[in-house]
C-alpha cells in the first residue's frame, strides 16, 4: 500500500448504510431506464457494499460481546 493510498483510505465508522442505500436507490433507477450495463453495475457494487455492511455487523456484534465478557484486545 502505498503512502497516498494510506493517506486517503476512507474510514467507515458508521457502516457501509449510506452506500448500500445509495447503491439500492441507483439499482431501482436503472431498472426504471431498463440500462441493463448500469443494472449490472449497481448490482455488482451493492453486493460488494451489503458483504462489507455484513462484516462490520460481525465484527461490532463480536466486539461489543468480547467486552460484556470482559476481554479487551490487548494487542
Amino acid at each position: 500500500m502505498t503512502r497516498a493510498s494510506q493517506f486517503y483510505k476512507r474510514s467507515y465508522t458508521n457502516g457501509y448504510e449510506q452506500k448500500v442505500n445509495y447503491y439500492l436507490e441507483r439499482l431501482d433507477q436503472e431498472i426504471q431506464n431498463e440500462d441493463v450495463d448500469q443494472i449490472k453495475f449497481c448490482k455488482k457494487k451493492l453486493d460488494y457494499f451489503l458483504g462489507k455492511q455484513i462484516e462490520y455487523i460481525s465484527k461490532k456484534q463480536h466486539d461489543l460481546f468480547a467486552e460484556r465478557i470482559g476481554i479487551a484486545d490487548k494487542w
